[in-house]
């Protein structure tokens, strides 16, 4: 049965955008600075900005750079404005402009890197994120987020690496020590796994994410009671955490309490009804049960909700075996091998 990982990821991707304002010149001041106008432009748009009105905000960065055509933090700001706005595109050519004046701004390498990551450009996101580094910005944050671009691109000991650094710099990053036991595992480093997600929920006492993923581990160590515990909690402290519930399922399944399964399945699917992966572990259940028919229907319903789920293929295949429907059976197996299932020769020699 499938069974799904999470790592912790911080949605709100742009939270970490600085916004430099600085004090407008005071009333007392009798001698106008050079490119105050500039200054003032850009504070106008920095309290803008906070009150989340970006357009307006956008106009005055614009003002204050046709007065200082030089001015870095109005390129950036302008394009957290940007971001904010939904206007990508944008974002990405105001950073460019500061990073064309300063080949050095690492702010403007970080942001740029944010946005990347937000739009899954993992690669471009790493690039952005090692200059930033190089060039002297050093944060937890980048760190992390670093982590995982690394880990998106299953680049794992990388990964290991960028998350060891932003809890360096934090020791208490819980979201660092989650994601980074979620790299040890996909490298088999299951022990490793186990003390950081452990050190996450000891930092965290009410993270679900990582509760869940201590399950995960307990279950590929064989320890099915524990598994159920970790799940128990990762509900307690997010009840309609459907992935929690399709994760104990299987614990409980590997205990043999089948109804407790059975019902963790369907509560799963009574949260989230598109969930293809309880519709495929329900299938298994009702095929141990030997009714083919019903197991043959929850499998049709996951591979419709979820066309690449090999897996559900390959068991719709084998309740066809049972029913003595060898083609269909046949049939099935291929399009499994076809999604990523490792399928036996035998299963599919002579198929049409």
């Amino acid at each position: 049965m499938k069974r799904i990982v999470c790592i912790f990821l911080i949605l709100s991707v742009f939270a970490h955008v600085n916004l430099f304002a600085q004090e407008a010149d005071t009333v007392e001041t009798i001698v106008v600075e050079e490119n105050q106008e500039a200054e003032l432009a850009y504070n106008t748009g920095i309290q803008l900005l906070q009150k989340k009105q970006y357009d307006n905000a956008i106009t005055e960065f614009k003002k204050a750079i046709q007065f200082k055509p030089d001015f870095l933090k109005a390129y950036l700001n302008m394009g957290a404005a940007y971001t904010y706005a939904g206007n990508l595109r944008s974002a990405v050519l105001a950073y460019n402009k500061a990073l064309q004046i300063d080949s050095t701004f690492s702010q403007a390498y970080y942001s740029r890197g944010l946005l990347y990551y937000s739009q899954k450009q993992y690669s471009q996101s790493i690039l952005d994120f090692t200059a930033a580094q190089i060039h002297g910005y050093k944060t937890p944050e980048l760190y992390y987020y670093l982590g995982v671009s690394y880990f998106f691109k299953k680049n794992y000991k990388d990964a290991i690496d960028a998350y060891t650094k932003a809890i360096a710099f934090n020791p208490a990053y819980a979201f660092a020590y989650n994601d980074r036991g979620s790299a040890r595992r996909m490298i088999g480093d299951v022990d490793a796994a186990i003390l950081d997600y452990q050190k996450a929920v000891q930092i965290m006492p009410k993270f679900a994410a990582a509760y869940d993923n201590l399950g995960k581990v307990y279950f590929l160590n064989g320890n099915y009671k524990k598994a159920v515990e970790s799940y128990d909690l990762a509900i307690k402290w997010k009840n309609d955490f459907h992935i929690a519930y399709n994760n104990r399922g299987e614990a409980k399944y590997a205990l043999k309490d089948i109804q407790g399964a059975f019902k963790d399945y369907q509560k799963a699917l009574q949260i989230k009804p598109d969930y293809a992966y309880a519709y495929n572990n329900l299938g298994i259940l009702y095929a141990k049960d030997n009714r083919f028919d019903d197991a043959v229907k929850m499998y049709s319903k996951a591979v419709e909700l979820n066309p690449e789920l090999g897996i559900a293929y390959f068991n719709r295949g084998a309740a066809y075996e049972m029913m003595k429907k060898f083609d269909e059976a046949c049939l099935e197996w291929v399009e499994a091998k076809k999604n990523g299932v490792d399928v036996p020769a035998a299963y599919i020699s002579g198929c049409n």
